[in-house]
């Protein structure tokens, strides 16, 4: 019989089949055998932690939300609002060097085709990122640190173009090293905050 450590494992190990299946064959080509084979179990074994393949297609999903989630949390030590801001960006950045496979997903490859079989939990973890980053930029509008505007979309502003440099590299329009990619990236946010800044720093 198969530990509680190694039930853990071997959901993990579907999870991490689920996404490379994901990423090369989209949802339509996914399918529970597929992720079995792949995670190196039996295709009935699989069945044992997933009811069927839009549980484990949700389940992908939800994780790599709480997953992006649980990367922005520690932008809250900042000591400012502006601090606190730019941690998220900072933040980000690792999400999306560090887990690329659920950023793939998440900003991506998301298929939205099938959207309306997940919903419910999977909605409020969806908008999780979106709302923590709409409170970083309101705490700076209102302590004075960024210009008076709509939050929403200027935290749609910086996702999206944060979103847009990393897809850049996702397809391989751009090709550095992750030290180069991070200096520009650096660069980038920069010249997006100096735009919206009340007082522009070097």
């Amino acid at each position: 019989m198969l530990t509680s450590v190694n039930m853990n494992d071997t959901k993990e190990n579907i999870l991490s089949a689920a996404c490379d299946i994901y990423l090369f064959e989209g949802y339509k080509g996914m399918s529970m055998r597929k992720v079995a084979e792949r995670a190196g179990i039996s295709p009935t074994a699989i069945y044992r932690h997933y009811e069927n393949k839009e549980a484990l297609h949700h389940q992908v999903l939800r994780e790599g939300f709480r997953t992006f989630d649980s990367y922005l949390q520690p932008a809250l030590a900042g000591q400012t609002a502006l601090d606190r801001l730019n941690l998220a960006a900072e933040r980000f950045f690792s999400f999306a060097t560090e887990q690329n496979k659920y950023y793939e997903i998440l900003f991506l490859t998301m298929d939205h085709t099938i959207e309306h079989k997940v919903k419910g939990a999977l909605v409020k973890d969806a908008t999780v990122s979106q709302r923590f980053m709409v409170e970083r930029v309101r705490d700076c509008m209102q302590d004075g640190s960024l210009k008076v505007d709509d939050p929403e979309e200027v935290a749609t502003l910086l996702l999206a173009t944060c979103n847009g440099f990393f897809g850049m590299y996702v397809s391989k329009k751009a090709t550095d090293s992750q030290l180069v990619m991070r200096a520009k990236y650096d660069r980038m946010y920069r010249r997006l905050m100096n735009g919206l800044q009340t007082e522009v720093t070097a």
